[in-house]
């Protein structure tokens, strides 16, 4: 069934089966080089779902990086605990994380107690050829099934109150005494951040004869090639609250755990075969007005963003200077919700691509090549990189009308600022093709997008400090900049290799993979402000040595990724590593690696370390979330798994 398979993968399978599926990728000489049998495989599902449509071994080798790390990976059958009841069936997992943060050689801070239960219902409710619920009939409709997926969460540091304190922000300025622990937080807001009580994904899939197939409900759904950075992926916001992105790369849950469900509508049309081209379908998305951007928090929480809240922290919060203010103009919120309606019309957002595989005859190109083009509407929100830095408020015009009503909101307790998530147009390209000579699957992935709002003040970040009113003003500055729009062009280069490591492992190969992603603003003249380095009342302008308008966004970003996984004791022990390279950004870093143990199929235990590095010691506004952003935020963390 075409819709059939969850995106989650969250279900812990046999470690040996994933060997046994590498070790037959080796000794067959890689996938199957027919692009006939690589197109059946994927419409059919098997192993991949009406996500990611690539070839299925380059899926199973990818799944393995990004989620065997966790003991979460669910391949193509479930594991021997799931109870079938018939068509119904039900599973689930308990997990419970430690991270122990060791900013330096003598500390070290529980920062996360985190245990979560996932309970999972797949109910083919309607069989090939058979009735709904075994009753009723339903026409035109071939199969259908209900996916349920829940998640319960409680943390206990935020009961038990460790010492978490962080010295400095990452911009270097020291941490207020008044707002720098979890005790500081009242009630209400431990109580927000230590539990979780949501049904995360509830959808239903209709497979209809002929060539159409839908998912309806609240899902994911899962676009392009890159791992670990998202390019394509964009469908789903991100909830950054509870470890930021530091559960990519592996070894971690990966985004199925850290992507928002959202209530969609999604449709798929296969076409099959058309002139020379194999796995032909067009498949499309529409959210019904239930998106949000990404999820964060700020400090003191542990992984929060690690500045204090731009808004409301004691110290330079702009609620708090130059007078008292309780709201953002026009209803919006903070990273929670803009000047716009929830409803399809307001914030309605939707996505098509095409989706095609060369075939033998087709000309120039060698067959089996895997392509998609792409086209998104929606509303911003950062997926990482230079989007990181872009401008996330903005302000009046200090024209007189603005300055009238700048007072007026003033008055009435009301900053003259917005949150701001404007919509944008992105166009973009995803291939892969198996090459048969290297035994290596090829990765690109490219997406340009139309409009980025970013903060522009002057010609560079010295005369910027120097002004006392910004070029491109607002009737805030010199706290808010003015914004000016870019089109950004990103795109990503990437390799995946079983390889023969014989003096590490004789018996079974070691899975390589690597990527390079890189950033590129079309029209940057005049400097680039990134939002994280904003002035404040604690950080004024005109100061020598600069302390705000630091971060003068660069034209090229970059960041380059390499993990190797291997295999042993039948598969039931898996070491990994990652290494990331910002090398555009002080060769800002992030080393990571995990060993994961099978006790028994439903039992995993994961051991972990993340080592974040800023080798020049100095303030460092790297987009990427390494060193630099999340420099002193290294740790260990211990994970234990039991499906049920």
């Amino acid at each position: 069934m075409r819709c059939s398979a969850p995106e989650s993968k969250l279900f812990p399978q046999l470690a040996p089966k994933l060997q046994h599926a590498v070790q037959r990728f080796v000794d067959a000489g890689g996938a199957s080089t027919k692009p006939e049998a690589n197109a059946r495989r994927s419409a059919q599902g098997g192993l991949i779902s009406m996500g990611k449509t690539v070839p299925a071994l380059h899926r199973i080798l990818i799944g393995a990086v990004l989620a065997i790390s966790a003991g979460l990976v669910g391949l193509a059958s479930p594991a021997l605990a799931t109870q079938k009841f018939g068509p119904l069936e039900l599973s689930g997992n308990l997990q419970s994380q430690q991270l122990i943060r060791h900013p330096d050689i003598d500390t070290y801070q529980l920062i996360q107690q985190r245990n979560t239960m996932h309970l999972r219902v797949d109910w083919e409710w309607k069989r090939r050829n058979g009735k709904w619920l075994d009753r009723f009939d339903v026409p035109g409709v071939k199969t259908s099934k209900l996916f349920l997926l829940y998640r319960g969460v409680y943390d206990s540091v935020y009961d038990t109150l460790p010492d978490v304190h962080t010295s400095r922000e990452f911009t270097g300025e020291r941490t207020d005494p008044r707002f720098d622990n979890l005790d500081d937080l009242d009630r209400a807001q431990r109580d927000g951040a230590k539990f979780e009580n949501v049904l995360r994904e509830a959808y239903i899939d209709i497979d209809f004869f002929g060539p159409l197939s839908l998912r309806l409900g609240r899902q994911q759904v899962i676009w392009g090639e890159s791992d670990g950075f998202r390019i394509l992926d964009r469908a789903n916001s991100l909830d950054l609250t509870w470890h930021f992105q530091q559960e990519l790369p592996p070894p971690a849950f990966g985004f199925d755990e850290t992507r928002r469900p959202f209530w969609m509508a999604k449709a798929m049309y296969e076409v099959g075969n058309f002139a020379t081209f194999n796995n032909v379908f067009v498949e499309g998305y529409w959210n019904l007005g239930d998106w949000e951007p990404n999820k964060i928090r700020f400090l003191p929480h542990p992984w929060g963003a690690k500045i204090g809240h731009p808004l409301t922290n004691p110290r330079s919060g702009a609620f708090n200077f130059p007078e008292r203010a309780e709201r953002l103009m026009n209803g919006t919120s903070l990273f929670k919700q803009g000047d716009y309606d929830r409803d399809p019309i307001d914030n309605g957002q939707w996505g098509i691509r095409f989706n095609f595989m060369t075939g033998p005859a087709t000309p120039v190109v060698p067959p089996g090549i895997q392509v998609q083009l792409a086209y998104l509407y929606q509303r911003f929100t950062a997926t990482g990189g230079v989007s990181t830095s872009a401008a996330v408020a903005r302000g009046l015009k200090p024209t007189v009308e603005g300055q009238v009503e700048s007072a007026r909101l003033r008055a009435l307790g009301t900053l003259p600022v917005e949150y701001y998530a404007p919509y944008i147009h992105t166009v973009g390209l995803a291939m892969n093709y198996f090459d048969e000579f290297t035994s290596t699957v090829y990765r690109l992935e490219s997406a340009y997008d139309f409009g980025l709002p970013f903060y522009s003040c002057g010609p560079n970040p010295q005369a910027i400090a120097e002004q006392d009113r910004c070029v491109r003003e607002t009737t805030f500055a010199p706290f808010l900049p003015g914004l000016r729009n870019h089109d950004v062009w990103s795109g990503l280069l990437a390799f995946d290799r079983p390889t023969w490591i014989r003096p590490l492992n004789k018996k079974t190969t070691f899975f390589i993979t690597g990527q390079f992603f890189w950033n590129y603003m079309i029209q940057k003249s005049d400097s680039v402000i990134g939002g994280l380095d904003l002035p404040t009342v604690s950080r004024p302008v005109n100061q020598d040595p600069a302390v705000a308008y630091r971060d003068d966004v660069r034209r090229w970003e970059a960041l380059v990724t390499v993990a190797i996984l291997g295999f042993y004791r039948g598969g039931s022990v898996l070491p990994s590593m990652v290494y990331l390279l910002d090398p555009v950004n002080s060769y800002s870093q992030e080393v990571v690696w995990g060993v994961d143990y099978f006790v028994t199929p439903n039992f995993a235990v994961n051991l972990s370390q993340r080592y974040l590095i800023n080798p020049k010691r100095e303030v460092n506004f790297e987009p990427w979330g390494l060193g630099g952003l999340n420099g002193g935020r290294s740790e260990t963390g211990l994970r234990l798994t039991y499906q049920f």
